[in-house]
């Protein structure tokens, strides 16, 4: 075996155990990638081909003048479970990696003076995760969402691929923290907001500090705490809310007025085991109003159909929403 193959089958080694170490093994896995450069590259590389989010952060914190941290407690996104499993595609990725690996990867720190920080980070079926931004921020996503950062000296550049999430922005006048989604853009001027895609729009709501919404065609709006808008829904509207007394997404709650159903049925999806159909698609623009908890999709789904004379049958594979006698 040669030099490098060690190097990645030690590197894949330290990604397959990386969030059940101890204390002393974080700190022999400090002393492993301090000791060359390539070590750091490796296991990054190697954290990236396993596709689990969860221990980016891990890496990034790591530096030559502190111990590896522990991560959070999250849920985890191997292909499947078992050590056994881990273990074989962890070595498999070593494999393959010792013919393609030829030039080192930089893990990039967000300092100052750093290149900018790429990075994607997404949360499983039915599961909220937290995230601690590498500027300080705090984000919240809400079950199977999904958020890509790009951190400059410049900007703080965010799109919501999918789902919701909510910040707790660091304020840094020079760096202004942006929230994008197809429908328009959020950006903080220092604050505490959540976006959530919806079927053709997003909803920004403000829970401290002002947010400026910009959406094509429209003038720029600044959104207050305790106020809520939607993007690419029409004209931009502002609504208030009580901030105390609300219950969202990251209550694991399905509330307010109006709510589309078509949104309900994708809020709900979020911590759904299986897809959720609307046999008909004109049945996403009914409204209801109420609360619903989203961690019992079946059952919330149930009460919503009893509004709207709807049927509610799960097969197994998928949870289909009809007219009452009319599910295919």
């Amino acid at each position: 075996m040669t030099d490098r193959e060690t190097m990645l089958e030690q590197a894949a080694d330290w990604a397959d155990r990386l969030d059940t170490l101890s204390p002393d093994e974080r700190a022999e896995l400090g002393a492993w990638l301090n000791a060359a450069s390539e070590h750091r590259a490796a296991l990054s590389r190697m954290v990236q081909l396993l596709g689990d989010p969860a221990l980016f952060d891990v890496v990034e914190q790591a530096s030559p003048d502190t111990a590896i941290p522990p991560p959070r407690a999250r849920p985890r996104r191997w292909v499947a479970s078992g050590t056994v499993h881990r273990r074989r595609v962890a070595m498999g990725l070593a494999a393959g990696l010792a013919v393609i690996f030829a030039a080192p990867i930089v893990w990039h720190v967000a300092t100052p003076d750093a290149a900018p920080v790429e990075q994607v980070y997404a949360s499983t079926v039915g599961q909220q995760r937290q995230v601690a931004l590498p500027d300080g921020s705090d984000m919240t996503l809400d079950a199977d969402s999904r958020v890509a950062i790009a951190f400059s000296v410049s900007g703080r550049d965010l799109r919501l691929e999918s789902g919701a999430a909510r910040f707790e922005v660091r304020h840094d006048a020079t760096r202004p923290f942006a929230v994008t989604t197809p429908e328009g853009q959020m950006v903080a001027l220092g604050t505490n907001f959540s976006v959530d895609r919806g079927a053709g729009h997003s909803e920004l709501r403000v829970y401290r500090g002002r947010v400026r919404l910009t959406v094509p065609g429209q003038a720029a709006v600044v959104v207050t705490g305790g106020h809520w808008a939607e993007a690419g829904a029409g004209r931009i509207v502002v609504h208030d809310f009580d901030i105390a007394r609300y219950q969202g997404w990251q209550d694991r709650w399905l509330s307010g007025d109006r709510i589309r159903l078509g949104d309900a049925v994708a809020r709900l999806g979020r911590y759904s085991a299986r897809p959720i159909r609307l046999a008909d698609p004109a049945l996403a623009e009914e409204t209801f109003n109420g609360r619903f908890r989203l961690d019992t999709p079946v059952e919330s789904l149930t009460l919503i159909g009893a509004l709207f004379d709807l049927s509610v049958r799960d097969d197994g594979r998928t949870i289909h929403v009809s007219r009452t006698g009319r599910i295919k």
